[in-house]
């Protein structure tokens, strides 16, 4: 997953993250409405457990929906599934366990986008780049940590020095849609909005331009 570029494109992408879905099927109109509220780069998709078969069913109804819009489809935290049903990439929760990110980048190699979400940790996002995330994704909705030997910092700081300094692509979660601009000020490539946007996707605004 990389930034978007050329004339006309905006100084962020849209990332839009599913709620975690038992039915996809009931869903799909939701999804739709809401990528057509809001083109995005990418759908990060979130699935309740079930028996392998199903799940890859569920992502093949997603996936028709998904890369017909030339978006990337996302799995969450299910490396090896992400492989087997082609999806574009995968994405590690905070509470992903199972693996190292080193670990899934070798199970996956070159041929998935690998997201790392790293809540509000500069160290978190650092490890996760040596390890091989292609992103990394900050939250508003986890509380900002310290780095080693440093005073506690905003999640704007952390996300202005982040763009400043590394080349990996930041991804921003945000709670709420008063939170974009802020976030789009300081130079975040994707901006994902939270659970709220598919309660009221008319809310929020996207769009500050490139220069």
């Amino acid at each position: 997953m990389t930034t978007g570029q050329g004339a006309g494109m905006t100084a962020y992408d849209v990332y839009l993250a599913t709620p975690v879905l038992r039915d996809v099927e009931t869903f799909l109109p939701e999804l739709a409405r809401g990528m057509r509220q809001h083109a995005p780069a990418a759908v990060l998709l979130r699935l309740a457990d079930a028996p392998e078969a199903d799940l890859i069913k569920k992502i093949q109804t997603v996936q028709a929906v998904v890369q017909a819009q030339d978006c990337a489809l996302m799995l969450e935290d299910r490396p090896a599934l992400a492989l087997r049903a082609g999806c574009d990439g995968v994405h590690l929760s905070t509470g992903f366990a199972e693996a190292s990110i080193k670990d899934v980048r070798r199970q996956i190699a070159d041929a998935l986008q690998l997201g790392v979400s790293v809540g509000g940790s500069r160290d978190a996002a650092m490890r996760a780049g040596e390890a091989g995330a292609d992103y990394v994704s900050f939250s508003t909705a986890i509380p900002v940590a310290a780095a080693e030997g440093e005073a506690p910092e905003s999640l704007t700081d952390l996300v202005r020095w982040w763009c400043l300094v590394m080349e990996l692509p930041a991804v921003v979660e945000v709670e709420a849609p008063a939170q974009v601009a802020a976030f789009a000020q300081v130079g975040a490539d994707f901006i994902q909005p939270g659970p709220a946007y598919w309660e009221n996707m008319s809310d929020w605004t996207f769009g500050a331009e490139k220069s």
